[in-house]
């Protein structure tokens, strides 16, 4: 069993499409049901198929940055529509 840990884990085709696509959740849940195991034990088997393929890891590390700087893309619209309303808020006031 734990010869089986170290080597590249099988993980279920939906699994790896989803993975392929960037959605890590999606991957986990797909191997939590195929696989009939729980949360964590996929999660570390999710892990463990990303670190055992290169190619996949860079996607993902793309997959992670595009979300961060979409999401302080985001939350800078927000501050400045916020500073907005509220100057205009105090304005009226």
């Amino acid at each position: 069993m734990s010869n089986r840990s170290r080597r590249s884990p099988d993980l279920p085709k939906a699994a790896v499409d989803a993975l392929w696509q960037g959605n890590v959740i999606k991957a986990i849940k797909v191997v939590r049901q195929e696989l009939n195991i729980g949360l964590k034990e996929s999660r570390n088997v999710v892990d463990a198929y990303i670190v055992s393929q290169p190619a996949l890891k860079k996607k993902m590390d793309k997959v992670l940055a595009t979300a961060q700087r979409r999401f302080i893309s985001w939350l800078v619209g927000f501050l400045i529509l916020a500073t907005g309303i509220a100057s205009l808020v105090m304005y009226v006031l």
